[in-house]
């Protein structure tokens, strides 16, 4: 490096070191290089100065040039160091999260095993208890098939007995047959009598195997809790304790120190979200969901958008992109800026559930025991919302409750009259399941 620069100063008729801390002569004009030039970072003597290779240039004496040259590089250095110290804390993070992603990939594969053994459990069950159905069945029709057959076989020895009866009576004289015709024709008459026929006697398969997956399906329904939100533990503060099946927070007063300190963590407020894959924007209908509060004594609900801020400090307020109410020191608010109090009258929530009309505009609360509007706020939505929770009373879970989940038909309409497709839907209904 220092060949090149000798031989660029020699180029141009200096000489010496390019550093102004230096002073050598000027290879060109054998004077002392007393002056720094800004513009191509040489020194330069006093001729050279005013020549035209530096017409133009910043160029001041190199005294000043050693002090804000050293002062810049000073500069730099710290600038670098805290570059550095960044660039530190980034690979902490990302070892953490290397390391912590090792623990969540064995949890949640220990819990998606146990969630498919479950399954796997309950489809045994259903199996065992269809084909004890099956085997139920086989030994009715077969004892009734039994049964039958006996009864049978004894009209047929009836029979039997009748024809030699009616042979014996035949060869008798005249007296004695006209004393035994009555009695003789009468139950000849009797095995005349045709058996009645006996319907269902074979399986009834169709209602074994008929709409089979579908009816164990319909039936999973009824055992299997469909939650609208989930919640993002990546998101979660490090305060804040999401339980393993991801319907409930709770808040902590110590941290969870191990927790990598990741873009998506809510810091310093104890505050999570729900998943992205149940972000809300651009539909056509309304979408909610049932948080249970209970006696909880400090909490705030609602939406937030997708742009939220996470690792600063915010305003829970529409302006910074949140649209929730809150209980704090026993009084509801809604957080508007400013916030505006909710007059409940004595009235305490133990269930809100949030309701989101991303389309029309509309973000309500309600209390579902009671069906009690709350609130509602107005806005003209140009991103996604997620669900927002936040909390920092220590003894009360904020839970999200599973809504029940029914199954609709939908039939063929008569011609002339408005056609629906024939199709199975899966709905869901505003009641919600309470343990």
């Amino acid at each position: 490096m220092e060949s090149v620069l000798e031989a660029e100063l020699q180029a141009r008729g200096e000489s010496g070191s390019p550093c102004p801390g230096e002073c050598s002569l000027c290879g060109h004009h054998n004077r002392t290089l007393s002056l720094f030039c800004l513009d191509d970072l040489v020194p330069v003597c006093c001729v050279c100065g005013e020549s035209h290779t530096h017409d133009g240039h910043r160029v001041y004496p190199i005294e000043e040039a050693v002090h804000d040259c050293k002062g810049e590089l000073e500069r730099s250095v710290n600038m670098l160091q805290k570059r550095a110290c960044k660039c530190e804390l980034i690979n902490n993070t990302c070892q953490s999260a290397f390391e912590h992603n090792q623990c969540q990939a064995q949890q949640t594969e220990r819990q998606i095993k146990e969630e498919f053994e479950k399954l796997h459990q309950f489809l045994r069950e259903e199996e065992e208890s269809r084909i004890t159905s099956l085997r139920e069945e086989e030994e009715a029709k077969k004892k009734k098939a039994k049964e039958r057959s006996e009864r049978v076989e004894e009209i047929i020895e009836f029979i039997s007995d009748t024809i030699r009866a009616v042979e014996k009576v035949m060869d008798a004289d005249d007296v004695d047959f006209r004393e035994k015709y009555e009695g003789t024709i009468k139950r000849v008459w009797e095995c005349q009598k045709r058996p009645k026929k006996i319907f269902r006697t074979l399986i009834d398969v169709p209602k074994h195997v008929g709409n089979l997956r579908f009816k164990v399906w319909e039936k999973m329904l009824e055992t299997a809790p469909y939650f609208p939100v989930t919640l993002d533990p990546n998101s979660a503060s490090t305060s804040f304790s999401v339980s393993p099946d991801l319907n409930q927070v709770q808040y902590k007063e110590r941290q969870q120190l191990s927790l990598p300190s990741i873009p998506e963590r809510f810091s310093p407020y104890a505050c999570v979200l729900g998943t992205e894959d149940t972000t809300y924007s651009q539909q056509s209908w309304p979408y909610s969901w049932v948080v249970e509060v209970g006696e909880s004594s400090n909490w705030t609900l609602g939406v937030a958008a997708v742009s939220v801020k996470r690792g600063e400090m915010y305003e829970a307020c529409p302006e910074e992109g949140l649209w929730t109410i809150s209980l704090r020191d026993d009084e509801y608010h809604a957080m508007t800026s400013p916030c505006e109090r909710l007059e409940l009258n004595g009235h305490r929530p133990r269930r809100i559930r949030v309701c989101v009309d991303w389309k029309g505009g509309h973000v309500s609360f309600v209390d579902p025991d009671s069906e009690t509007h709350l609130y509602t706020f107005s806005h003209t939505f140009s991103e996604a919302l997620l669900p927002y929770f936040e909390s920092i009373c220590p003894t009360r879970p904020l839970v999200l409750l599973p809504q029940s989940v029914s199954v609709v038909i939908e039939k063929h309409e008569l011609p002339g009259e408005e056609e629906e497709e024939e199709d199975y839907k899966v709905t869901e209904e505003m009641s919600n399941h309470t343990e």
